[in-house]
């Protein structure tokens, strides 16, 4: 039907589950439910998103969305990327705001083009005129110096580290400054650590930024965490020439990334 008719698989399966419940939808999705609190995956599911520099899988964001909202819950995502979740909420029965610095009309209509500046005045403007707030924020920023050359030159990913968290802890406040008491928020990034041609046991202490560094901003900012959920990325992403080069300097690779889910007190 999709091909016939020149429909993206994200709005067949909006029109084909209508009406389902998220268990129901998961099953036809063939989408197996992860139970606990690590989530694995080792590719993305391609009907969902486009081909996209730090693309994260759909099942991930379905996850998030059957765990921590409810059918036709408002989601927002401010840098909404290659659109996984615009097209996951499609096929999941939530609506999504979704905001992009790239303006793509005609592949991408649903997703707003707004770049986000905390840096200046900008930093008091929200791109959402409705007087209707998220009940979820879903917010997969570009992980620092990670693929920052294949970004645009605005996107944060190629930031210092210094600039990289102060953008962080202002978003945070703004976030918190334009939604409800009850909104949660899901927060999605990896450990990064400067393991290029350094043996593990020459590491430094806050040689990078983990897990625990985006915790302390997240409280100081007044987000508290309820669930740190594990969701690695896959080892495939390291080509067997640079996994041998590792082991032979006792490099240890990074794969760690977490969901992080959080309200307010």
């Amino acid at each position: 039907m999709a091909e016939k008719h020149g429909w993206p698989d994200p709005m067949v399966w909006s029109l084909a589950l209508e009406g389902r419940n998220d268990h129901d939808r998961f099953k036809e999705l063939g989408w197996g439910l992860r139970t606990w609190d690590q989530w694995e995956w080792n590719d993305c599911d391609k009907r969902f998103g486009d081909d996209w520099p730090g693309r994260i899988p759909a099942q991930m964001i379905a996850h998030i969305l059957r765990y921590f909202s409810k059918p036709d819950d408002l989601i927002l995502d401010p840098m909404a990327g290659g659109g996984v979740t615009p097209d996951t909420c499609l096929a999941m029965g939530r609506r999504c705001w979704a905001f992009d610095m790239k303006d793509r009309p005609d592949t991408r209509p649903e997703i707003e083009p707004f770049t986000w500046d905390v840096s200046s005045a900008q930093s008091r403007l929200w791109p959402v005129s409705a007087k209707e707030k998220p009940d979820l924020i879903l917010f997969d920023p570009p992980y620092f110096d990670k693929k920052a050359a294949d970004y645009d030159e605005k996107s944060i990913s190629g930031l210092s580290k210094k600039a990289y968290l102060e953008f962080l802890e202002a978003f945070f406040v703004l976030l918190k400054r334009n939604v409800k008491k009850t909104t949660r928020f899901a927060f999605i990034n990896a450990d990064w650590r400067d393991f290029q041609n350094t043996p593990a046991i020459e590491e430094k202490y806050k040689g990078g930024i983990l897990i625990d560094d985006y915790l302390d901003i997240l409280k100081k900012t007044g987000w508290y965490h309820t669930h740190i959920i594990q969701a690695p990325m896959s080892t495939q992403r390291f080509s067997p020439v640079v996994v041998s080069a590792m082991q032979k300097k006792n490099i240890l690779g990074v794969t760690s990334r977490y969901v992080i889910i959080l309200n307010q007190q």
